[in-house]
């Protein structure tokens, strides 16, 4: 008999906040833009970023396990109170107005395995095809465009707490290696494809492309809309119940498994749609996730036929206030659905850590943020999530500073 796990059919408030949200988002006019800018950054643009932080949790963060969505490895709980958090060290080149190249490595501190990891390695060219058309090819190690809040490395986020839906479905963030073709035009459309290795999670580690993504997207000055696609390949991916630390979250292949895990086989498909609006200094910016995986789950105790989804969203609202201060409000939400069909169907849930899969989570916060011109940064946030019927309070400072900016201020204002 098929075992379904599924979220519980009573009403979300939060579902239908953030779906209204982003409908109302959408349905705001659209007006022409200009979407070729002009750069006044020079040839070569050194990268230097420190960031520390504080955090204070009544529960562990994050939690080691969603027991609503199909992970891969649990995830190990940050250090608690200060830490260091990153180290940005790399160099953007100028080469010609059309070509530029970009590398940057970044050391982590104790709550990521104390790695350094070369996170951004990539050559791009831009082709003007006309006075309204352009196209661009990038290829290397890049943030790969799925939803908005991914276009940028975690260290930027307004806020330091990954999204839940983030989380469940790409474990927080996505880096890969590939090649993106991007059209823009000058009303402000643009379009990409793209094709990446995807060894990390939802996909497993093998060779070959595993990974083809595509959007489309329109913005101007005040509002942007965006539809975004990603289908995974995945050559076996394991599930087990172990922590892991470490900013990448590559994985060997899970084929044939052994005492203690459970394999996933099949595709994995994400859908994000994105939207921002801005009414002067107040700003709602959303993003939609869902996410459908089928194919086989295994493990020693017998093979079944497997469909999950997980789905959820946030909204934010962003005040800006004497341009040195936001201030920011986020809900957000996550639910799953869970299907097997087959022999010990039941007992293979239990072992993949979703049998409880029916709870819906979620979480809101506020945060306040000062920049000055200097290039520091300074952030708090308070954030209440209930993941699994388990509450847990987080305060997270962040202090930050680009190192190049600071002194070049420093050096410019001296006599």
């Amino acid at each position: 008999m098929p075992i379904h796990l599924r979220k519980r059919s009573s009403p979300n408030m939060f579902k239908h906040l953030l779906s209204g949200s982003l409908a109302a988002l959408c349905l705001l006019p659209m007006q022409q833009v200009f979407s070729h800018e002009i750069s006044d950054e020079g040839k070569i643009v050194p990268i230097l970023n420190m960031g520390g932080r504080y955090l204070l949790t009544d529960k562990d963060y994050p939690s080691s396990r969603l027991n609503n969505a199909l992970e891969a490895n649990g995830q190990q709980a940050y250090q608690q109170k200060n830490a260091l958090d990153y180290i940005d060290l790399g160099l953007k080149v100028n080469w010609t107005d059309d070509l530029s190249s970009y590398v940057k490595a970044s050391y982590h501190g104790v709550d990521l395995g104390e790695e350094l990891a070369v996170e951004q390695a990539w050559l791009k060219y831009a082709y003007d095809v006309n006075h309204d058309n352009m196209l661009t090819i990038k290829a290397g190690r890049q943030n790969v465009p799925l939803g908005q809040q991914n276009l940028e490395h975690s260290h930027n986020w307004l806020m330091g707490v990954t999204p839940l839906v983030m989380r469940a479905s790409i474990a927080g963030s996505w880096l890969d290696d590939g090649v993106q073709l991007a059209w823009q035009h000058e009303n402000g459309w643009q379009a990409q494809l793209g094709a990446y290795q995807a060894d990390t999670f939802p996909s497993s580690k093998s060779k070959g492309a595993n990974a083809i993504t595509a959007n489309i997207a329109w913005q101007e000055d005040f509002r942007r809309l965006q539809l975004s696609f990603a289908n995974f390949n995945v050559n076996g991916r394991t599930t087990e119940q172990q922590l892991t630390q470490g900013h990448s979250h590559n994985q060997a292949a899970c084929l044939t498994p052994s005492l203690g895990q459970v394999c996933f086989d099949g595709q994995s498909n994400i859908v994000v749609l994105d939207a921002e609006q801005s009414w002067g200094r107040l700003t709602l910016s959303t993003e939609a996730w869902f996410k459908r995986e089928s194919g086989n789950l295994g493990s020693l105790s017998g093979l079944v036929d497997y469909t999950g989804t997980v789905n959820g969203a946030w909204l934010t609202a962003i005040y800006r206030w004497q341009d040195q201060w936001q201030f920011l409000a986020r809900i957000e939400d996550l639910q799953g659905q869970h299907t097997l069909k087959g022999t010990n169907a039941k007992l293979i849930a239990q072992e993949a850590g979703i049998s409880q899969s029916d709870d819906t989570f979620y979480r809101v916060g506020i945060g306040a943020i000062w920049t000055d011109q200097r290039g520091i940064k300074l952030s708090a946030e308070l954030h209440h999530e209930n993941i699994g019927q388990q509450d847990n309070l987080i305060f997270l400072l962040r202090y930050q500073i680009e190192l190049v900016r600071f002194l070049n201020v420093k050096t410019n204002s001296n006599p």
